[in-house]
């Protein structure tokens, strides 16, 4: 007999099933679980105004001074982040920069050249053929192009310097993925500075431990890239933009509140507020003890899993951009009808999602189911364990 446990479900008041995240840190499922302090600080932001420039540039500082970086943006998430920072390369050089995001707004003529009206202005973003992403979408957002260096097997070195075109190329774009044997990020700077253009890196999903963002930084990058709503701890419609001074003021001339395309990007002052906390946060935690608490729970969730007739379980770790710390970690499951024990989890009541995407996370988990601890709440565990033995009890 199965046991049937109660969790508390603050959607079942709505009519709305709950989703039991044993995946990781999704968009798609709200992001990560911020600390209270977190919301708590929000609530206290809300009581009273601000000028919304101000205070983004004093949580830009905050965010510079913790990472190593010489300046520093919040934003409405990584995309947004992606898009400011594309915006800022195409305006780089143009009367744009003696404006300043402090000052009472009389730019909206500069800014508002973007996305249609580019003429004169360099709109081509070098990107890796090997790492194509949807994401790559926010580059054609704010007016520009992409164009692929390599090819889907693999880019070199030479590849990225045949794609460049002086006065058409606006900057050279990076996507970070910890798992492929991609061209290292110092070597693709120093082309992309050979031709006297920015490289940006987009690393939104790498922000695990503190050490990251200086690990990249010192590699000569000029903008940097991460999401607020994962492992950082931020609500989910955050993102962090760092890097070069000069680009971070551009990136900030044309996001919200000014008439721009960052105009649709709102942040409000308690989101600033609660992703400054977070940070706070995040800097006083201990990673490594952090994430060897998530392996011991990990370990023994894997063991159960392992105990079920028909699955075979084990723990794997998420590759890093730095060594010598603890990675996070996901237990993972074979079984000859995965797919269907996949859908059949995520099709249940409450939902169940885990991850049966092997280039989300690792070559390691291909052909298996991984299962993150990182955010179920308590029972949750017990739910997914009797949702697996009746899916196989049923045979498929």
């Amino acid at each position: 007999m199965l046991i049937i446990l109660s969790v508390y479900d603050p959607f079942e008041k709505f009519g709305l099933r709950r989703t039991i995240n044993a995946a990781t840190c999704l968009t798609t499922l709200g992001g990560s679980q911020p600390d209270p302090t977190v919301f708590e600080a929000m609530i206290d932001a809300s009581k009273a105004f601000i000028y919304i420039p101000e205070l983004q540039n004093w949580a830009g500082k905050r965010l510079a001074e913790a990472f190593g970086a010489e300046a520093g943006l919040p934003t409405a998430g990584a995309v947004n982040s992606l898009m400011l920072a594309c915006a800022a390369c195409i305006m780089r050089g143009t009367k744009l920069g003696e404006y300043n995001p402090l000052d009472q707004p009389s730019w909206a003529h500069i800014i508002q050249r973007l996305p249609m009206h580019t003429e004169g202005l360099p709109t081509e973003f070098v990107v890796m053929a090997d790492s194509r992403t949807e994401y790559d979408h926010a580059i054609e957002a704010v007016g520009g192009k992409p164009v692929e260096a390599g090819t889907k097997e693999g880019v070199t070195i030479e590849d990225l310097h045949k794609a460049f075109k002086p006065g058409k190329t606006a900057a050279y774009y990076y996507t970070l993925y910890a798992f492929k044997d991609q061209v290292p990020i110092k070597d693709f700077v120093e082309v992309a500075h050979s031709h006297g253009v920015p490289a940006i890196v987009d690393a939104a999903p790498t922000l695990t431990h503190k050490g990251v963002p200086k690990k990249i930084l010192e590699a000569g990058v000029d903008l940097l890239i991460f999401s607020g709503g994962k492992q950082f701890g931020a609500p989910n419609n955050t993102g962090i933009l760092l890097g070069r001074a000069d680009l971070i003021k551009l990136a900030h001339l044309q996001a919200y509140p000014f008439d721009g395309i960052g105009r649709a990007s709102k942040m409000c002052r308690e989101t600033i507020v609660a992703l400054v906390t977070a940070l706070e946060l995040f800097m006083k935690r201990d990673d490594d003890a952090y994430y060897t608490g998530l392996l011991e729970k990990t370990k023994a969730f894997s063991k159960q899993l392992d105990e079920i007739p028909g699955v075979s379980s084990g723990v794997l770790f998420e590759p890093l951009v730095i060594d010598g710390v603890v990675a996070p970690c996901y237990a993972w499951i074979e079984n000859e009808n995965l797919r269907k024990v996949y859908d059949g989890l995520l099709a249940g009541s409450p939902s169940i999602k885990a991850l049966y995407e092997p280039f989300f996370i690792t070559n390691e988990a291909a052909n298996r189911i991984t299962l993150k601890t990182e955010y179920l709440l308590p029972g949750d565990t017990e739910i997914i364990l009797n949702r697996i033995k009746e899916l196989l009890g049923e045979g498929f």
